[in-house]
Parts: structure tokens; sequence; C-alpha cells
């Protein structure tokens, strides 16, 4: 597996430097027992006694920096307007819930906020559900902002959302589940540490990036989702996807459109009713060591170029293994495509002299189509094996380059391959 790092100061997280960072602590002034109003400012440490019901605007509100609130089991509930805990601002608070019974943030707009200047907080251990907008939401909020171990399920639309500007925040350990838009949307923001979060169930896309770069996305979970399952789109660069796990996704299991310079890493994406992955006028990023068996087509390439395609399993899908269209000065290395339901590897349009794909050293077996299946030139074909498909083991138009040491054996047509020369 490979592993990449990024220091602290730039975004990227080496393993250590995560750990420490999640191991980070808030340690404010003891809360004490406090029986609080709908709407009431908040400037000292607090345990909550009671229930707070049909709150007509905001449930709590942070007036202080350094303080607990301790929702101690209890329910913050509102009639579908204002947020349930709002945060303008304050620096240091942890929002909590210091009980074995679940506490509650319910029917707001937003479940809990924070806002632009806040910083080093703590949102854990809520039930945030059945709010209008979000679960949680941070707007323009920086500077190692933690959201972890909450179940955050069931809103009208997004479960978390991070925007405005909001850098350098930790969104780990949550359950996102049953939200009717987007599970997680990461907006116009850069440089935040998603890591081990479920994600099901959201009634759009799980896990999206816009305009988002230097994010780190690590071990996520994201799955039966009704459009796709993990989107870098409009702008979203230079973010590393790595480790992460999507199936019975309605649509692709990794998505990057119209975004350059990412590194899609060992991620897991089966069973998706469009490919594993797709890269959609996507220039100049890493896909190595992912596994995208079982879906409609395994790695998806169309108008992208300069991406390096190495080392991923595209097996057992009921298309192509992996595709090319429109796309150009690409390096297609050691992947394995077989048992496909179409071709292995199949690569479509012209390239000029100098821009055309290089396949070297895949491996496309027992393939329903053939085993590779290059058309028009100038693309360059070296060290790949074909065997038992059933059509041609190599099939490659006139003009593209034979770089030689291609084998191929036991493929339906008795030629084995045309266009280069193979051995068995």
């Amino acid at each position: 597996m490979i592993r990449l790092s990024r220091t602290l100061s730039s975004g990227w997280f080496a393993a250590a430097g995560a750990t420490a960072l999640f191991s980070l602590s808030v340690h404010p002034p003891a809360a004490h027992a406090a029986q609080l109003s709908c709407g009431q400012t908040v400037t000292v440490g607090v345990v909550l006694t009671a229930d707070l019901l049909d709150c007509p605007g905001d449930g709590l509100v942070v007036g202080g920096s350094g303080i607990t609130i301790d929702l101690n089991g209890h329910t913050i509930d509102g009639v579908g307007l204002g947020v349930g805990v709002r945060n303008n601002g304050f620096d240091n608070t942890v929002i909590t819930n210091g009980s074995s019974t679940s506490a509650r943030v319910q029917q707001f707009d937003h479940g809990a906020q924070l806002s632009p200047g806040a910083s080093g907080n703590v949102i854990e251990k809520l039930t945030i559900h059945d709010n209008e907008l979000s679960g949680i939401e941070l707007d323009n909020a920086d500077n190692n902002n933690r959201v972890r171990d909450n179940l955050i399920e069931r809103q009208a639309q997004r479960g978390v959302v991070i925007t405005g500007g909001s850098s350098g925040n930790v969104i780990v350990g949550n359950t996102i589940t049953a939200n009717q838009g987007e599970g997680v949307l990461v907006q116009n923001s850069a440089d935040n540490h998603l890591e081990g979060n479920r994600i099901a169930d959201s009634g759009d896309g799980g896990l999206i990036l816009e305009g988002a770069s230097g994010n780190t996305l690590l071990t996520n979970t994201v799955g039966n989702s009704s459009d796709g399952a993990i989107a870098l789109r409009l702008g979203s660069n230079d973010n590393l996807v790595q480790d992460n796990s999507s199936s019975l996704n309605q649509d692709a299991g990794l998505t990057v459109s119209d975004s350059t310079g990412n590194h899609l890493l060992s991620n897991t994406l089966q069973d998706n009713g469009d490919s594993g992955i797709v890269l959609q006028s996507a220039h100049g990023n890493t896909v190595t060591g992912n596994d995208v068996s079982r879906n409609t087509g395994g790695i998806e390439l169309s108008q992208a170029d300069h991406n390096l395609i190495q080392s991923n399993i595209a097996d057992h899908t009921t298309g192509d293994g992996i595709s090319l269209e429109l796309s150009l000065d690409n390096s297609l290395r050691l992947n394995q495509a077989g048992h496909n339901g179409s071709q292995g590897i199949r690569v479509e349009g012209e390239a000029a002299p100098g821009t055309g794909n290089r396949l070297v050293r895949n491996t496309a077996n027992a393939n329903q189509g053939g085993g590779i299946f290059v058309s028009k030139a100038v693309h360059t074909l070296q060290g790949n094996t074909a065997r038992d498909n059933d059509g041609w083991g190599i099939f490659a138009d006139p003009g593209n380059v034979d770089g030689g040491g291609n084998r191929a054996g036991n493929n339906a047509e008795p030629g084995q391959c045309a266009g280069v020369v193979c051995t068995p």
C-alpha cells in the first residue's frame, strides 16, 4: 500500500502528525449544573439539567471562549428555525455529552454551527437529527475545530457542511446517515482532514468536494447513496483520497471532474451503479493501488489527460475494466483487468505523435471481449499480457507503436494479436 503524508503546515498529515492532532484536547474550566432556557447565551461551563423544548429560535448560544457545554443526556429541540448550538467566533469550547444517555439536537435550521473566527472547538458525542439545512456547519471556521464521534442523521438537506473558506479542521469518527442531500459537502475550503467517517443512505452524493483543495479523505466508508459515493469537482485540486471504501451507491464509486493533481490511492470501490473511478476533464491525477472490481466499469477516463493509472485491480465488471475516450498522454502501468463483461482495456480516440497513451505491463485475461483494444493512433503498447479472452488478445489499429514484449495466448481469435507482435 502506498501512503502519502503532508506536513501540518501545508495540510498534508503524516501518520504521527495526524495521531498527535487527534489526541489534542481542550481543557476548559469545570462545568457546573445549570437550568438554562432557549436562546440563552452561555459564558461559563454548564451541565444541562433539563431538556430545552420548542425553542423558537436558537437553542443555546456560546458566549465565551474556553467553556464546556455538557448536554448531559438532554435534548435541545427547536421548531425549524435558528441553530441548536451556535458559536459565532469563540475559541476552545467543547460541546459534548457526558452522559450514557443520548443527547439530541433536533429540529433547527442547523444542529450546530461554527461561524467565522471560531477555532480550536470540539463538537462530540451528540445525536444531531431532523434539522432543515445541516446537522453541523462550519462556515469560515478555521484551525483545528474537531467534529468527532457524533451521530448525524435525517437532515432535510446535508449532514455536515464545511464551507466559506473553512480550513484546518478535523472531521473524524462520525456516523452520517439518511440525510436527504449530501452526507458531507466540503465547498471552497482547504486543508481539512476527514477520517474514519461512516456515510450511508444519502439522498444525493455521499462525500462531495467542490472547489476544495488540499484536503485529506482517509478511511471513510460511503454506501448506498442515491448518487455517487465520493466526488471531487469544480476545481478540487491536490487532495489526498486514500484507503476509503464505497459500495452499493447508485452512481460511480469515486469521480474526479474538472480537477487536477489529486492522489487516489488504495481505495476499495466495488458494487456501485457506475464505474469504480471516473476521471472526466481531470488532468494530472494519480490513480494507484485501487480495487474497482464488480462495478459496471472499472476505471473510466473521458477527455482526461496526463494521468497516471498504475497497479489497480479492475476485475469482474459488467463493462470494460479500464477505458479511455478522447484522453491523451496517460500512463497505464501494471494494472490488472480480467474477467470483465467487455474489453479488459479499451482506448478510443486518435492522438498526434508524442501525445498518445502508454500501455505498459498490464494484464488483461479472461475477458468476454478482447484483452486490450486500441482504436486509432498513436498509442504505445509494451510488455502487456492478454490470455484466455473471448476475442483478440491485443488488437491495435495501424499506426500505433509496438513497444515490444507483448504476450498473448489461448485467446478466441487464432491470430492472438493484431497491430503488435505477441509471443506466447
